[in-house]
C-alpha cells in the first residue's frame, strides 16, 4: 500500500500478507463445540525465555469472554475484503454493511485475505469499523498483512483460520528509500491508529508496534500476584521485570540498550523507537518473564497459533460452519461484491489497464485508416470507457482527472483538423491525455511521497501499454491482409487497372520507382486513387505510388502536389 505498501503495487504484488481477525460469542452464548486448541508455541528463543515450570498455563480466552456484545442466536454477515486495499475497498465495504443491515445482521464479520495496500485507505476503514454500532469480528482467512492487520485491529475481536498469518505493517514507497523525516511522517498516523485500536479493543500495542518498526522486541510477562499476562516492549520489560525507574527509560537509554541488545540508535531506528507504554511506578519489579516473543530483527508476523498465544486472536476458525458454531449464531450470510463492484475492481487492475491502453491505441489507429466508425473505432471507444469508467466506479478518479483528459482530446483534434502538421497543440494534447489516465488510478489523500510513488507505478503500466501497442502496430501492419478477421477493419485497396483512365495501359513500376527513386520529384502533381488517412495511394506522372498527406485527410479524385521525397517517403498536400 502506499504507506503500508504504498502503492503497495505491482505489481505490483504492489505486496504483503493478511491479518488476524475476529471474535467469539458472549458469556451467555454457549457454542455447541470446542474450538481447536492452539499448537504449542515455538517462538521461545532459549531456555531462559521458556515459561517457568511452576507457572500455571493460561488457556486462551473463550468465545464467551471475548466480545460482550454478541448474543446467542445472532444474525451474522460475513463481508470479505480481498486483494489490494485502496479507497474503493472502503466504498464497497460501506455499501455491503448497509446491505447487511437490510438483511437484519446483528454481527459483522470482516473476512480478510489481503497483502495490504494504501495506508490512508486502511486507516479510513479502521476508523469506519470502530465507529460502527454493530459488533465486529476480524476473520483472518489466509493472510492479513500491512493494511489488513490495521483493519483487523479495529474489530472487537480477531479470529484466524488454520495456516494463516498476519503482521508486517511498515510503511514503504516502492522504489524509494524514505528519509527519517518521511518515515516519521508516514509512521505517525499508522501508530496512532494502532494505539487507538489497541486501547478500544483490549489488544497489547507492543504487538502492532513491532509489526511497524524494526528493533522493537516483544516479551510476554506475567504478574507475580494476579497471573495477568501482557505483551510488552523492551522498555516496559525493563521496568516491569527488572525494576528500572520508568523515568530512566522514557527514551532509549542504558536500560533499554542493555535489554534490547541490538538497538543501534541510528536516526532511522530512533523513529518509532521503544518507550514505556504500559509500565507504571507500581509495576516496578512486579512481573516475571514468560518468554521472549520477538527479537526485533525483523518486522513481527504471527501465525494463527502464535497470535492466540500472545492474546491477539481468540480462536482458530477455518470455515463459516465453525464460525457459526463459535458464535452460537442463528444464521450466517456472506455479503459479497456486486457484479458492478467486481467489474470496477477488474478494470482498475494494472494488467487490465495495459490491455485497455493497447486496445485504445491499436483500435484508434486502424479506425483512422478507414472512414466512418468501424470495428476499430468501437474497440477504441470501449477501451477508453474502461480506462476512465473503471476508476470512476472504484472511487479513484476525480472529475478533474477526466477534465484534464478531455482537454487533451480537444487539443489533439485541433491539431489534426484545424492546424496542419503536428506541433504544440498535438504534443500538449497527448501529454494531458496521458496525465489524466495516469492520475485517475492514484488514490486521494496520500502524503506527497506516497502519491509520487503511486503515480510512478501508474505511469509505468501506461508506458507498458504503449510499448505493447507499438508491437501490435508492427504485427498487424505486416500481417493485416492475411488475418481474415482484420480484413474487415479496412477497405481493400482498389485494383490499379481500375483507377486508370479508360483504355490506358497500366505502367510497369519497379520497386525503386514505386518509392519515387528518380521518377517522383518535388512539385509534381497527381491525383488520389485511395483515401489518404493519412497514408494512401496516388497516381503521379502516370505512376501509382504510396504517399502520405501532410495536413488534411484527402479523398479519392482530389489533386495533390508532391512537397518532399525522402527515400521511400513521398509527402503530398492538396494541390
Amino acid at each position: 500500500m502506499p504507506a503500508m505498501h504504498v502503492m503497495n503495487s505491482p505489481f505490483y504484488r504492489m505486496l504483503l500478507s493478511t491479518l488476524a481477525a475476529v471474535l467469539i460469542a458472549p458469556a451467555f452464548a454457549q457454542p455447541t463445540g470446542e474450538s481447536p486448541q492452539p499448537e504449542p508455541s515455538t517462538s521461545a528463543e532459549s531456555a531462559e525465555d521458556a515459561p517457568s515450570p511452576d507457572l500455571p498455563e493460561v488457556a486462551p480466552p473463550t468465545a464467551a469472554a471475548a466480545i460482550p456484545g454478541i448474543r446467542s442466536g445472532a444474525v451474522v454477515a460475513v463481508i470479505p475484503i480481498e486483494k489490494m486495499i485502496y479507497d474503493f475497498t472502503l466504498e464497497s465495504l460501506e455499501r455491503r454493511v448497509e446491505r447487511a443491515r437490510a438483511l437484519g445482521a446483528t454481527v459483522i464479520v470482516i473476512e480478510l485475505d489481503t497483502p495490504g495496500g494504501v495506508a490512508a485507505s486502511a486507516q479510513k476503514i479502521s476508523k469506519y469499523l470502530k465507529a460502527l454500532d454493530l459488533p465486529t469480528i476480524a476473520w483472518v482467512n489466509n493472510e492479513a498483512y500491512s493494511g489488513g492487520i490495521m483493519i483487523a485491529a479495529a474489530c472487537d475481536a480477531i479470529v484466524m483460520s488454520a495456516s494463516s498469518a498476519t503482521g508486517d505493517c511498515a510503511p514503504i514507497v516502492p522504489g524509494m528509500d524514505l528519509s527519517p523525516t518521511e518515515r516519521a511522517k508516514a509512521l505517525s498516523p499508522i501508530l496512532t491508529e494502532f494505539r487507538d485500536s489497541a486501547q478500544q479493543n483490549g489488544y497489547d500495542f507492543s504487538l502492532f508496534h513491532a509489526m511497524c518498526v524494526l528493533e522493537i522486541e516483544v516479551f510476554q510477562v506475567e504478574h507475580k500476584t494476579t497471573g495477568q499476562r501482557r505483551s510488552v516492549n523492551q522498555a516496559d520489560y525493563a521496568v516491569m521485570v527488572e525494576g528500572a525507574d520508568p523515568q530512566n527509560v522514557a527514551a532509549p537509554g542504558d536500560w533499554v540498550n542493555r535489554v534490547m541488545g541490538s538497538f543501534t540508535g541510528s536516526p532511522q531506528n530512533q523513529v518509532g523507537a521503544p518507550t514505556v507504554q504500559v509500565a507504571t511506578e507500581t509495576d516496578r519489579g512486579q512481573w516475571r518473564l514468560v518468554r521472549r516473543v520477538h527479537d526485533g530483527q525483523t518486522l513481527l508476523t504471527l501465525t494463527q497459533s502464535e497470535a492466540i498465544d500472545v492474546g491477539l486472536a481468540v480462536a482458530i476458525v477455518s470455515s463459516e460452519a465453525e464460525l457459526m458454531q463459535l458464535l452460537g449464531a442463528a444464521s450466517i450470510t456472506a455479503v459479497r461484491m456486486t457484479w458492478s463492484e467486481q467489474l470496477a475492481r477488474f478494470l482498475t487492475h494494472p494488467l487490465t489497464r495495459v490491455v485497455l491502453v493497447m486496445a485504445l491505441l491499436v483500435g484508434g489507429y486502424f479506425e483512422l485508416q478507414a472512414p466512418g466508425l468501424g470495428i476499430g473505432g468501437a474497440i477504441a471507444l470501449l477501451a477508453l470507457a474502461g480506462l476512465l469508467g473503471g476508476p470512476l466506479l472504484a472511487g479513484l478518479a476525480q472529475v478533474w482527472h477526466i477534465v484534464v483528459f478531455l482537454i487533451g482530446v480537444v487539443l489533439l483534434l485541433i491539431e489534426l483538423f484545424v492546424l496542419p502538421g503536428f506541433g504544440v497543440f498535438g504534443v500538449a494534447g497527448l501529454v494531458l491525455m496521458f496525465l489524466g489516465l495516469a492520475l485517475s488510478v492514484v488514490p486521494s489523500g496520500l502524503p506527497a511521497a506516497q502519491r509520487w510513488g503511486a503515480l510512478q507505478q501508474s505511469v509505468l503500466w501506461l508506458l507498458l501499454g504503449v510499448f505493447f501497442s507499438g508491437i501490435g502496430f508492427v504485427f498487424l501492419t505486416r500481417y493485416f491482409g492475411s488475418v481474415p478477421i482484420f480484413t474487415r477493419l479496412m477497405l481493400a485497396n482498389p485494383d490499379p487497372a481500375d483507377l486508370l483512365p479508360p483504355g490506358a495501359a497500366a505502367p510497369h513500376v519497379s520497386g525503386d520507382e514505386a518509392v519515387g527513386a528518380g521518377r517522383i520529384a518535388q512539385g509534381q502533381v497527381g491525383r488520389i486513387v485511395s483515401p489518404l488517412r493519412p497514408i494512401g495511394r496516388a497516381e503521379i506522372e502516370g505512376q501509382l505510388v504510396d504517399v502520405i498527406s501532410e495536413g488534411d485527410w484527402l479523398e479519392v479524385g482530389q489533386k495533390v502536389r508532391v512537397v518532399s521525397v525522402q527515400g521511400n517517403r513521398i509527402a503530398v498536400e492538396r494541390a
